[in-house]
């Protein structure tokens, strides 16, 4: 898929690593999931953090909704300022997914080519059998831009006349297609609604995909309700409605890609919801919130404090005006004088009495 070609780059130079490592793709799909799930931990944590952060901040947050409600800019301004306050960043409870849809893209462009990234074929070789596929009408993966993954559906299959690409490669894609039957599911195969409409004639292994997206996905999710906090929940219903539709967009998505896109998927969502279990074990989401609070009534006590030190302060600028308001005009000037005196001795380092300002 051309949008996502350069994202392959990277992910297809790992996945090629890890594969040549343990020679199962099954396998290598899997240790590349744990590997992007480890390189994200501290944007997981920070992204807990930034929630349990929240959950601190939304009474002070409905108050400025309340205090300005109808003036949406002033709303906008009260609260990023409460956040730059506190120091908390909005976008932190976004980044982990970003860089998954971010991973997610890249290795959907690694396993729709694998002659490209894990081969590593010259490109003339590839465009050449992908010709061969296009002029059979990719007969394949009937998936449109995994024209790769058909030209190798093909080959194992027996169709098409491949025999114009010189025997070497094709004795790398003869060697690498075992690999892409996996658990006895074909990778480069698509679920489909008609392998369901025929499943009591016999059941497709492929069907698994779809099914296991969703159940996986409803782990990851119960997972993931299970570090907010009652308090944090009502704040985010942008972030529940995601990920009440979580579940239903997998099940859906595995339905339009090839078997091996969607058996990443699934290892996506055991290795999310793994980690969202054992990152409570160490990072505790009430735990954190409590943190917060206290940390927040420290500051409003600080706060109170300097305000109430610059009042003091005030009052006593404005007592010493009026008490020098109140005396007469000589005794004002008798004191300047006093104090001019008091300075030129210590500048010349003569001894001030201050008798002589009696007279």
């Amino acid at each position: 898929m051309a949008i996502f070609a350069p994202l392959g780059i990277p992910f297809g130079h790992v996945m090629r690593f890890i594969f040549e490592l343990v020679q199962n793709y099954g396998l290598a799909l899997f240790l590349f999931t744990v590997f992007s799930r480890l390189v994200m931990i501290p944007l997981t944590i920070k992204q807990q953090k930034g929630t349990a952060k929240m959950s601190v901040l939304q009474p002070q947050m409905q108050e400025i909704q309340k205090k300005y409600a109808g003036n949406r800019q002033k709303i906008n301004e009260e609260t990023m300022a409460l956040y730059q306050k506190v120091g908390y960043n909005p976008a932190s409870g976004c980044m982990p997914i970003a860089v998954q849809m971010f991973i997610l893209f890249g290795m959907i462009e690694v396993i729709f080519r694998p002659m490209t990234h894990i081969l590593r074929m010259p490109a003339y070789i590839i465009d050449q059998a992908n010709d061969i596929t296009a002029a059979l009408g990719q007969v394949g993966t009937r998936a449109a831009n995994a024209i790769e993954l058909g030209t190798l559906y093909n080959i194992d299959a027996g169709i098409g006349n491949y025999a114009a690409i010189p025997a070497e490669y094709m004795a790398r894609m003869e060697g690498f297609i075992p690999q892409m039957h996996f658990l006895g599911i074909n990778l480069m195969d698509i679920p489909t609604v008609d392998m369901l409409t025929g499943i009591f004639q016999g059941f497709n292994p492929v069907l698994l995909i779809p099914i296991l997206s969703g159940i996986t996905s409803v782990l990851l999710t119960m997972a993931t309700m299970s570090q907010m906090t009652a308090s944090t929940a009502p704040g985010m219903p942008n972030m529940k409605f995601m990920m009440y539709m979580m579940p239903v967009f997998s099940t859906v998505f595995t339905f339009m890609i090839p078997a091996g896109v969607g058996i990443y998927w699934i290892y996506a969502n055991i290795v999310g919801y793994a980690q969202a279990k054992i990152l409570k074990k160490f990072i505790n989401p009430k735990e954190m919130a409590e943190k917060h609070k206290a940390e927040m009534e420290a500051m409003k006590e600080r706060e109170r404090a300097e305000r109430k030190e610059a009042k003091e302060r005030q009052k006593q600028r404005g007592d010493t005006e009026e008490s020098m308001e109140s005396l007469s005009k000589k005794e004002q000037n008798r004191r300047k004088l006093a104090q001019a005196r008091a300075r030129d001795a210590e500048k010349y380092g003569d001894q001030y009495s201050g008798d002589d300002d009696d007279d």
